[in-house]
């Protein structure tokens, strides 16, 4: 049976045992795609299967939220919309199943979208919910990416070694979704990946390996990383290969390396937004960018 409120198209909910929900959305919270990746791994590796789509119609702007046109195996042009889906995963070898929410951040009806997502979620009765942002920071390629982690609820901040989001200022739909999701009780974790700024690119493997690492002690598992290894360190070097020989980059990211590790220079808030303005790298870096670039599309 198919029930559609809002949009929302349920169909088949699962039976599941006091799932760990991970939640992932392209847009504001998600630098590089890093958190959206991440959950598609899961989905990946652990079968996920759809069972709640959301009919983007109501929820974009398509001059803003633009649909893509691709080719499909018959070389056929297929335009791809925008897509907002749950998926759930049976782990029998865990006390707890999984359930996977990959999105992108709708333009419209913010409040609509959230009530209806949080109630289709508190409904699975979860045993904890945690969010992912992947946000640029004054972080060095040459080191780990640091990843944060923060809860308001005191007992999950001690469970889990997090700390506790003092953020004031504007947010994205995970924020609202946040709330949406504590005024119905649900347990909730925030877990964010400090990216290198000047890497404005479209993957970056490293900080989706790091984000699947700190995901651990919530699943109660480690998340098999596949191929991220063998990614993560084609990525780091064709990042050299664009900085062997600029002096200017050299300089910028020894000053990052100097900062790594200092407490602002890892923690900024809740996982949404950094504490204050990072430092530009200007055109010098421009030249990474280009060629990771040119790397992804040959």
């Amino acid at each position: 049976m198919m029930v559609d409120v809002d949009g929302f198209e349920l169909s088949n909910l699962p039976a599941l045992r006091s799932p760990v929900v991970i939640l992932s959305f392209t847009g504001w919270s998600d630098t590089g795609t890093v958190t959206t990746d991440t959950a598609q791994r899961l989905v990946d590796a652990y079968g996920g299967r759809r069972f709640l789509s959301v009919d983007p119609e109501d929820y974009f702007v398509f001059t803003d939220t633009r649909p893509t046109v691709k080719l499909d195996g018959s070389g056929i042009r297929k335009v791809e919309w925008p897509t907002n889906e749950v998926f759930a995963a049976h782990m029998p070898a865990a006390d707890h199943d999984l359930v996977i929410v990959k999105g992108t951040e709708p333009n419209l009806k913010w409040r609509t979208f959230s009530t209806r997502l949080a109630d289709i979620l508190v409904g699975l009765r979860p045993s904890l919910v945690c969010t992912l942002v992947a946000r640029p920071a004054a972080t060095p390629h040459t080191r780990p990416i640091p990843v944060s982690g923060s809860s308001a609820d005191p007992d999950l901040a001690a469970k889990y070694g997090l700390g506790r989001s003092m953020y004031q200022g504007p947010t994205g739909v995970i924020g609202v979704l946040h709330d949406a999701l504590r005024e119905r009780g649900a347990s909730l974790v925030s877990l964010a990946a400090a990216v290198p700024h000047y890497l404005n690119v479209d993957e970056n493997p490293p900080a989706t390996r790091a984000l699947l690492r700190a995901l651990e002690p919530m699943l109660g598992y480690a998340p098999p990383e596949g191929d991220l290894e063998s990614e993560s360190e084609q990525f780091l070097l064709r990042v050299e290969e664009a900085s062997t020989g600029d002096d200017n980059i050299r300089s910028y990211v020894r000053t990052l390396e100097e900062q790594y590790g200092q407490p602002d220079a890892e923690s900024a808030g809740d996982g949404e937004e950094p504490k204050a303005e990072l430092p530009s790298a200007d055109d010098i870096l421009k030249g990474i960018e280009d060629l990771l670039r040119e790397n992804r599309d040959t």
